[in-house]
């Protein structure tokens, strides 16, 4: 079977037919081919290029064809799925041919590589009768002694699930279809007896003691889970079920047999047990991508599918919404009008959002739906060389360079150890506009190797500002980024957020000593000052928990809801609720691609001497066209906000008048206090740096006027440069001389 480029040596014969009756296969090529992808075209291929052109369902076949055909089917699944495959017709008796989309590829393709799948898509798009037609095919064609294991939400499903699969194989072309009167013909069991094989269906069990017993009976290479996340139990009879399977997987690995195993299902609810396990296996697995088509093989594939999921684990998530497996926007609306769904029922069934009835989100409702609204399909995947970091870009690939090196960006990280356990979590965002541009989760991997990577990403675009927060590895990251940065002429403390340059007001004097050229710098510089690089959590104050998950997250939410569009960060941000009076994420999910998020948030609006990393502070969110809602706020919480506006205005106002240097430092110091306070309102987009920029730039420009002036004075004073102007010191002033001044 071709599932990887090299794989194409192994069949010198090998052909694509891009003739293929099926077009929809040569539609995903072709996407595939847009998308980026250079193994695009293994789906169109045909081993038998004798086969070109014949149809597997003519009567008029010989013998020799269809020993072919049976042939390609056992070797290249592909012409099975692409020519072969039927499923009933709605509307009428004629089959159809099985439609290929970003979902069924992805499926096949990840089982015949033995990794395992999560695949989420909405309703009335095909995951069943994909999943049903690669049984078909294991169970006539490809298996031979083979036990395969459905274990479905109950029985009205598993009997529906039977009845399909019987259906499929009786549109197989009778030469395929392996069934006979002797096999099992039940609601519970489907046999081929000719090879050996059997389909065996289970539903779950209301006791934990029976779940797990039951789990430890599915001995089979071939598991397929159906609606998980709504079985009583799965959490008990899944793991069971997983560890039986070693020993039958092993067989098969050995005799070069298929084996893996299948999670299919819509969204379900995040505050059960068991829908709550099914969500953190889903969130665990790496986020698909078909740019894993081009790995060099199956190794590579598994490492590199291991470094882009959270705990370091070969499972992938295929999550997709209608757009992506071609559906328009008006066919959602028809099949929302058909179904009569509201609610959390439609949002799982047809947006792919896991609920959580009993738990709050700390967000308004209405700001959490355009939150889950931005979620973007059309999106570039990156993978670095030769590290295998997966980036997912929201902007065009070749538009990527050009917008890197014109606009600004924050780049926001929260770390870990990267040993299998949390991710290293990327969150880039622009400054102008807060749209979410790249977002990366990383996982098994060397940090030293992780640090160069980072290293190059600031080195080849100057336009980027780095706030890592400093808890966990973070803190090393930082270390070696120290020590990278300069050899390449980049100066960290412009590059990486510290609190030297955030707290320049406050401890003038370190201040005074980085603005000196890099080559001027003590030598010791970056060891003295490393403790200052970074976002350190606190417990109080600016840099608490309880601030950025109240101020920051408010705001962020309210300005840029519309500009979030990775899936991955949108289920972390809606997946926020209030426990113990503390936002948090629930028990077995996390939180670190939204810390990463809301580092960037805070640092745009609340970091200090922004100019010295480069932020033009007067163009901060200048392209936002903010549409949000403003939320309900108590009488008690307006008056507070009107003290604190009226008591900043009169700071403001006093600072723009004072001359000495200490009183403004003291003033500006309590602006600083209360803009920490000040909670914004929709479609307030002020920032204090900005103010004080404006006020820096009035006063500057009021100097200069006042030295124009002094200098005609010294022009007047030129004029008497030979008269006596006798003994002058003492006098303080700029004014011309009096005569008895002169002649004293």
């Amino acid at each position: 079977m071709i599932l990887f480029s090299n794989d194409y040596a192994r069949y010198p014969g090998a052909i694509i037919n891009t003739e293929t009756t099926n077009r929809s296969f040569v539609r995903m090529a072709a996407v595939y081919k847009k998308m980026g992808i250079k193994n695009h075209a293994f789906i169109l291929v045909l081993f038998n290029p004798a086969l070109k052109g014949i149809d597997p369902f003519s009567p008029d076949l010989t013998i020799e064809e269809m020993a072919m055909i049976a042939v390609e089917c056992k070797m290249n699944p592909w012409f099975y799925f692409r020519e072969v495959a039927r499923a009933p017709g709605i509307g009428s008796d004629e089959p159809v041919m099985l439609e290929a989309n970003r979902g069924n590829i992805a499926l096949f393709w990840c089982f015949f590589n033995h990794v395992m799948v999560i695949l989420i898509q909405i309703r009335q798009t095909g995951k069943s009768f994909s999943t049903d037609t690669l049984m078909t095919l294991l169970q006539n064609i490809v298996c031979q002694n083979t036990t395969i294991n459905l274990l479905t939400k109950d029985d009205k499903l598993r009997g529906e699930n039977i009845a399909r699969l019987k259906e499929i194989a009786l549109l197989l072309p009778p030469y395929l279809n392996q069934r006979t009167r002797e096999d099992a013909n039940n609601t519970e069991e489907l046999t081929v007896r000719s090879l050996g094989n059997k389909y065996l269906t289970h539903v779950p069990q209301s006791s934990p003691k029976r779940a797990y017993n039951m789990g430890r009976g599915l001995t089979s290479p071939i598991f397929h889970i159906d609606e998980s996340p709504f079985q009583p139990n799965i959490s008990i009879a899944l793991p069971a079920a997983l560890a039986a399977t070693g020993a039958a997987i092993d067989a098969a690995k050995k005799n070069n047999a298929p084996y893996g195993t299948i999670l299919t299902t819509t969204a379900g609810k995040k505050d059960d047990r068991d829908g709550r396990f099914i969500f953190n296996l889903m969130s665990d697995a790496a986020v698909w991508t078909e740019k894993f088509f081009d790995a060099e093989n199956l190794d590579a594939l598994e490492l590199m599918i291991k470094r882009n999921s959270r705990v370091g684990v070969c499972r992938v998530n295929i999550t997709l919404n209608h757009r992506q497996l071609g559906k328009d926007d008006q066919w959602l609306k028809r099949k929302l009008d058909e179904s009569l769904q509201t609610g959390d029922d439609a949002n799982r069934d047809y947006f792919n959002l896991w609920t959580s009835g009993s738990q709050t989100n700390p967000l308004p409702t209405a700001i959490l739906e355009r939150i889950t609204r931005s979620q973007s399909s059309d999106y570039y995947t990156d993978i670095s060389k030769p590290h295998g970091y997966i980036t997912r870009w929201y902007i065009p690939e070749d538009e990527i360079d050009e917008r890197l090196k014109n606009g600004h960006f924050v780049l926001g990280m929260d770390t870990s150890d990267a040993s299998g356990g949390d991710d290293i979590s990327l969150v880039l965002v622009d400054v102008d506009t807060l749209d979410t541009i790249a977002v990366g989760t990383y996982n098994e991997t060397n940090l030293i190797t992780f640090a160069e990577w980072v290293c190059s990403i600031l080195v080849s675009y100057k336009n980027i500002t780095a706030i890592i927060e400093r808890r966990s590895t973070g803190s090393s990251l930082l270390d070696y980024l120290l020590l990278m940065l300069p050899t390449f002429g980049e100066d960290p403390f412009q590059r990486l957020f510290n609190r030297v340059v955030n707290d320049y007001d406050e401890v003038p004097e370190r201040y005074k000593e980085i603005k000196q050229p890099m080559n001027r710098r003590s030598s010791d510089i970056y060891v003295r000052y490393k403790k200052t690089f970074g976002f350190a959590t606190a417990a109080t104050g600016y840099a608490s928990r309880t601030e950025i998950y109240s101020t920051t997250l408010q705001n962020a939410a309210k300005r840029a809801c519309d500009k979030v569009y990775d899936k991955s960060l949108i289920d972390q941000i809606t997946g926020l609720i209030n426990k113990n009076g503390r936002i948090d994420h629930a028990d077995g999910e996390h939180d670190d691609l939204v810390i990463g998020w809301l580092l960037v948030h805070w640092l745009i609006t609340q970091g200090k001497n922004l100019s010295f990393y480069g932020i033009d502070i007067k163009r901060v969110m200048s392209a936002i066209v903010t549409k949000t809602e403003e939320s309900w706020t108590d009488m008690r919480l307006r008056h507070e906000q009107q003290v604190i506006r009226e008591r900043f205005e009169v700071v403001f106002n006093q600072l723009s008048g004072e001359q000495d240097e200490y009183v403004c430092q003291r003033l500006e110091h309590e602006l600083r206090m209360l803009d920490r306070q000040i909670i914004l309102e929709s479609g307030e987009t002020y920032s204090l740096d900005s103010l004080m920029s404006q006020l820096k730039d009035k006063k500057q420009n009021k100097r200069r006027a006042y030295s124009k002036q002094q200098q005609q004075s010294n022009d007047y004073h030129s004029n008497y440069a030979t008269g006596n102007y006798g003994d002058t010191s003492g006098v303080l002033s700029d004014r011309p001389m009096t005569a008895r001044e002169l002649i004293r």
